[in-house]
């Protein structure tokens, strides 16, 4: 995947979306919502690698009472997702630009009641299963921040990482349902919100693959 280009004034226009952009995370953990000014009993989202913010956008917008965290490593991408929230005047979406390697740095004990991961790297030519979002690894991180019942809903366009996933999930404990190998001709479709991705390969007629992913409770003297 090409890297987007750093944007023109880059600092000032961030700065321009400070009332939504969280500079140091690390003071939000465990109180994301009094610190988006959410009430204290609402659900908090957390989306790994918003992009251009489309689908985050969307979500916020269609759910006014869930407070959505869109995490972008990219400063360019995260920046067009910030502007694009705010220039749409959504007062429950937010952003940190940073790794998803950092969760545990940025949210607390069963802060977070549902993440999202759409079109991930699949890293399969480089062969290193250990980097991919829903590798067991990362799964055991979401399970420190995710209350019990938390889902994680998972998009790809690629076969293996999709299979992969579903090994992963079942291996780390978590109950699949809504799996689906043709996401936009599925009894789902209805209330799927599409990504920049999403779209792109719709265009390409190449099959969109989904999950939903409930993190159960973890059994006594079990490893997951």
């Amino acid at each position: 995947m090409a890297r987007m280009r750093k944007k023109k004034n880059l600092i000032p226009r961030t700065e321009a979306c400070a009332d939504r952009f969280f500079e140091v995370p690390q003071e939000n953990k465990g109180r994301w919502r009094e610190a988006c000014g959410m009430p204290s009993d609402c659900p908090l989202y957390v989306e790994i690698g918003c992009g251009k913010g489309m689908f985050s956008e969307n979500m916020a917008r269609n759910n006014p009472d869930v407070c959505y965290v869109a995490i972008e490593r990219e400063p360019s991408c995260c920046l067009l997702a910030m502007e694009r929230a705010k220039k749409a005047g959504l007062t429950n979406l937010f952003f940190i630009r940073g790794d998803a390697t950092l969760m545990l740095d940025f949210f607390g004990p069963s802060e977070v009641d549902r993440i999202f991961i759409n079109f991930c790297d699949p890293w399969t030519r480089q062969n290193k299963p250990k980097r991919r979002l829903t590798y067991r690894g990362f799964l055991d991180m979401y399970r420190q921040v995710m209350k019990v019942g938390g889902q994680i809903h998972f998009k790809t366009d690629n076969d293996p990482l999709f299979d992969f996933s579903l090994e992963e999930f079942a291996a780390a404990g978590w109950e699949t349902s809504c799996v689906t190998r043709d996401l936009h001709h599925s009894e789902w479709d209805k209330e799927n919100i599409r990504t920049e991705f999403e779209t792109k390969y719709a265009e390409q007629g190449i099959p969109i693959k989904r999950t939903v992913a409930k993190m159960l409770e973890k059994k006594e003297g079990s490893d997951i």
